[in-house]
């Protein structure tokens, strides 16, 4: 059964997304540096199977000011993924993936290796999964971003998630697909819920050797594009090891 915490579809991606025409730069951990230093024990939630995506949304330019444009996903986030998916199965890419590659265990991976980084800080660490009935309840609000609700967790001091999708999508109308990897890191106060650590990833590669300029290309070369992609999503490890330093605890 898929993740439905872990699937973001490409239109949904894409309005929650504000891309800068130009290199965007990768985002930083906000870290309550007070708060994250009572935290010890930290239980991970695993994500469940990696959803992949694949697919062009529709895009405006803007101005905001000061010569900048944007280039953003136009209608509200309901709109917009109501649109997208009258035209196709959100899941349909992933279910291409899945018939010709099997799980690929990206998801597992990667949360191997963020428990692996939250341990060499020394953190002690579990795991539970989704279903766990002693777990808070996650949502998302308005601005996509996730919170944590519910009576007070016990059983660590600290609730991390993993929401965190590979896509390939375009970087603005009229272009290629590049390999998009979205989503957010996020470790909660076991008592209060509030965001102790909030790690936004958002990570795209422009114009290198994973670049189709349709699906049908990427599905011709799947074995090879999902390697970028998974290659793209385990480079984020790192950047949540670094959020990491200098917190003692």
């Amino acid at each position: 059964m898929r993740s439905t915490f872990n699937f973001f579809n490409l239109a949904a991606i894409s309005a929650l997304t504000v891309l800068l025409v130009g290199c965007a730069s990768a985002p930083h951990a906000e870290v309550d540096a007070a708060k994250i230093r009572s935290v010890h024990t930290v239980t991970v939630v695993y994500p469940g199977k990696a959803v992949y995506s694949a697919g062009r949304p529709q895009f405006e330019f803007q101005s905001v000011g000061g010569g900048a444009i944007v280039a953003i996903a136009t209608g509200t986030a309901a709109a917009v993924a109501n649109a997208h998916n009258a035209k196709q199965n959100p899941l349909a890419f992933d279910d291409v993936v899945t018939k010709k590659l099997g799980d690929t265990q990206l998801n597992r991976k990667f949360t191997d290796g963020i428990e692996a980084a939250l341990r060499s800080h020394g953190y002690v660490v579990r795991e539970v999964d989704a279903s766990d009935p002693a777990l808070p309840t996650f949502a998302r609000d308005d601005h996509n971003l996730w919170h944590a609700g519910g009576p007070v967790y016990r059983d660590s001091d600290a609730v991390l998630i993993i929401r965190v999708s590979p896509t390939y999508g375009p970087p603005g109308p009229m272009s290629y697909l590049s390999r998009f990897i979205i989503g957010e890191i996020v470790m909660f106060a076991g008592d209060t819920h509030e965001a102790v650590l909030r790690q936004r990833i958002y990570s795209v590669k422009l114009n290198d050797p994973y670049s189709y300029y349709s699906t049908d290309l990427i599905k011709a070369d799947l074995a090879r594009a999902i390697s970028g992609l998974d290659e793209s999503m385990m480079a984020q490890v790192g950047v949540f090891d670094r959020s990491l330093d200098g917190i003692a605890h």
